[in-house]
């Protein structure tokens, strides 16, 4: 209610009391005006209530607004915040993302140069291999024939001590000392019984660092000199072996077969019909 409006509607109800009054007999007029004047009284206090009810409700309708304003613009800051933090994010994403390529990217040509490097380094180990194969061969002593032997010089260690010493090396995976060794055997004791033994880990020296054609030689001197040696078995088992690693398989089938049928009941037979069956090719 707007207060200009209050004062108007307080004559006007000042003005009908006084034409009631005027209607009224001078008698009656004294009893009925101590009325009126209480009513006037009672209109302006709920006049005055309401003055200051409609200051109060305008009172809380600014706070009121101002609360609806401020919270809008919290709201609008909000949004804002909102929107720079997805844009953020998704800046971000982006950029993860693209590192994230990155990496993979780089993974993947540190593979491929590890894959070259492999090659390059088995390749280098066939090189040093086959070199250090031509070394030996040069600076080995000469191998004599079965039952030839020679006087062991001032220094050299007696069969046993030499044998087990050669033997030990072959063991503990020093094969290039323990062919020296075992050469040496047999050039000062070539007629013991010992001495198939000896050419047949030579050859498994060879075997044993993949140079299977020089391991191949060795053991067909084994097969040759020693014939009724106790490790022909053995030597003719592995010639098979690494006639099969250098993808020579008819060549391999037909010395595990020569095998089994020379040593029927030996354990390196039962060995190569294994083998035969694994390459599955049937047993004659």
């Amino acid at each position: 209610m707007d207060e200009e409006h209050i004062p108007l509607k307080k004559n006007v109800l000042y003005a009908l009391l006084v034409a009631a009054l005027w209607t009224l007999t001078p008698s009656s007029a004294f009893g009925v005006s101590k009325e009126i004047l209480q009513i006037l009284q009672r209109l302006e206090t709920m006049e005055q209530a309401l003055q200051n009810l409609q200051k109060t409700l305008d009172s809380q309708t600014a706070v009121l607004r101002t609360l609806v304003e401020q919270t809008n613009d919290n709201v609008n800051t909000m949004k804002a915040s909102v929107a720079d933090l997805r844009k953020a994010t998704q800046e971000n994403l982006a950029t993860s993302t693209a590192r994230l390529d990155s990496v993979v990217t780089q993974i993947q040509a540190l593979s491929e140069n590890l894959e070259i490097t492999k090659e390059r380094l088995a390749k280098l180990s066939e090189q040093v291999a086959q070199t250090q194969n031509i070394i030996q061969t040069l600076n080995a002593p000469p191998t004599p024939p079965a039952g030839a032997t020679g006087t062991p010089p001032a220094g050299v260690p007696d069969a046993d001590t030499l044998y087990n010493s050669a033997l030990a090396d072959y063991n503990g995976g020093q094969y290039q000392l323990s062919v020296q060794e075992f050469q040496q055997y047999l050039q000062y004791y070539g007629d013991t019984d010992r001495a198939s033994n000896a050419q047949f880990y030579i050859g498994d020296c060879y075997y044993r660092q993949n140079n299977y054609q020089r391991a191949i030689e060795e053991y067909n001197k084994c097969l040759e000199r020693y014939p009724d040696g106790n490790k022909s078995a053995s030597a003719q088992l592995k010639k098979a072996y690494a006639l099969l690693e250098l993808e020579q398989k008819q060549a391999g089938v037909r010395e595990l077969r020569s095998l089994i049928q020379r040593y029927p009941n030996a354990s390196e037979a039962n060995l190569a019909r294994q083998r035969l069956k694994k390459l599955g090719i049937a047993v004659r």
